[in-house]
């Protein structure tokens, strides 16, 4: 057992011997009785001898220094650490709808941990799973922090990077008990699962990381390869692009300010697209409403992005070339596709929140992916570009436990016992400080 706050534990040892000390030097007055003779005592000098007592309520000594070292350890916050392991495991289970056989990747978890290891459960959220359950259902739901689940009504594909958050918190409370931790991820990895800060938490693992790839589901949004967002550092959309991992340049560009005539060219040369897509006002063309309003969603083919989003614009009714390739519930248009040259011009008018966790989760994933799909086919579905598996594994050893950030919080069980007792023998010792005090009353009449 270990105390992560020792101090207290000292002070309240302090505190006992200051409890014994007291203990020794009160000591009760003796009674006084009037003597009448006292002109028959002779006169001599007077010679005054104390006499060193043991302290006669060691009883209640006892208790007050046993409650106060009760109080001074569980504030000390003690913490039963258990034998050291070599090797513990976080395995991070994608339970997303992206998994074709449910039952499987629940098996493939089953295999690879062992007693004392850490499941966490991701889809859109990711949460730490107590108990595996006996088959995995294939309705995909939303992992709580605490483990408990909700019926989730966005996109079907997991997300690393919440899933990577929480197992970098896992294996801070591991780290105390082993000396190796090694991640496992089970997902398909269709590559969706990944964003721009999904690198930058990886690179907070100190180890590499194992894949255990499951099959995937046939159906899966449709994504380009280079994606540049040209926008402020602080723009919520910088997060969710991924740059090209071929030479070249992009083939997509998003423009998040008004478009110059060069960027019209440079979509027209080639087979690019161009998604004009302002992060104020409306898309070049497009008209203000004149009754602005909430929508609830929107949808473009199979991707669905629910959230209340302001709807503030319209599609103007000047260029009749542009199909409309996302709309609002009730219909009306969201966003445009239409041809120029070799590529494409997409005009998009749902604002993007820039508060809260919106443009990490995966319903906003799916649509941003459509947005950003090759031209003609943002309503369509296809394969997406795969996750850079050698820069999610990793090289070199695993996960040294000293190189993990020790957790800022650690669950002390034995602190609510400890005061618990302190508690009653407080009761305790006042009973018998009432019953001292009665029977030294009865012994001074």
């Amino acid at each position: 057992m270990i105390l992560l706050a020792p101090q207290f534990f000292w002070w309240a040892l302090a505190a006992a011997a200051g409890i014994v000390v007291a203990h020794l030097l009160v000591t009760r007055q003796p009674p006084s009785h009037a003597l009448p003779t006292v002109r028959f005592v002779p006169e001599a000098p007077v010679r005054a001898i104390t006499i060193a007592r043991r302290p006669d309520d060691r009883r209640l000594m006892l208790l007050r220094i046993l409650i106060v070292l009760l109080i001074g350890l569980a504030m000390a916050k003690p913490v039963v650490v258990p034998a050291r392991r070599p090797v513990a495991r976080v395995v991070l289970w994608d339970r997303s709808g992206a998994v074709a056989d449910p039952n499987a990747a629940r098996d493939s978890v089953v295999a690879w941990q062992r007693e004392g290891d850490v499941v966490v459960a991701f889809d859109a959220a990711a949460g730490i799973v107590e108990q595996l359950p006996a088959v995995s259902p294939h309705e995909p739901t939303d992992r709580r922090t605490d483990g408990s689940a909700e019926r989730r009504i966005d996109g079907p594909s997991g997300r690393l990077s919440p899933a990577l958050i929480v197992a970098l918190r896992a294996a801070a409370r591991l780290r105390a008990s082993v000396d190796s931790i090694e991640l496992v991820i089970v997902s398909p990895l269709t590559g969706v699962e990944s964003d721009a800060s999904t690198s930058a938490i990886r690179a907070l693992w100190p180890g590499r990381i194992r894949l255990v790839r499951v099959a995937a589901t046939a159906e899966q949004p449709a994504t380009s390869g280079g994606i540049q967002v040209i926008a402020t550092p602080d723009d919520p959309l910088t997060l969710v692009s991924r740059p090209s991992t071929r030479s070249g340049e992009p083939t997509v560009r998003v423009l998040r300010s008004p478009a110059a005539p060069a960027d019209s060219v440079w979509a027209a040369s080639a087979p690019r697209v161009l998604v004009r897509w302002p992060a104020t006002g409306g898309p070049p063309g497009w008209q203000p409403l004149s009754r602005p309003d909430t929508a609830g969603a929107v949808i473009a083919g199979g991707a669905a992005l629910v959230f209340p989003l302001a709807r503030s614009w319209g599609q103007g009714t000047g260029d009749v070339s542009a199909r409309p390739i996302a709309r609002w519930p009730d219909g009306t248009v969201a966003a445009t596709e239409r041809s120029l040259g070799l590529g494409c011009i997409r005009d998009v008018a749902v604002p993007v929140e820039a508060r809260g966790d919106f443009v990490l989760r995966s319903d906003f994933a799916r649509f941003f992916h459509a947005m950003t799909a090759p031209c003609g086919q943002a309503v369509a579905d296809g394969k997406p570009a795969p996750v850079d598996t050698a820069l999610l594994v990793g090289t070199g050893p695993l996960a040294a436990a000293s190189a993990i950030h020790p957790s800022q919080s650690v669950p002390t069980p034995l602190t609510p016992w400890l005061l618990g007792a302190a508690l009653v023998l407080s009761l305790v010792e006042l009973r018998v400080r009432s019953r001292g005090t009665a029977l030294a009353i009865e012994a001074d009449a």
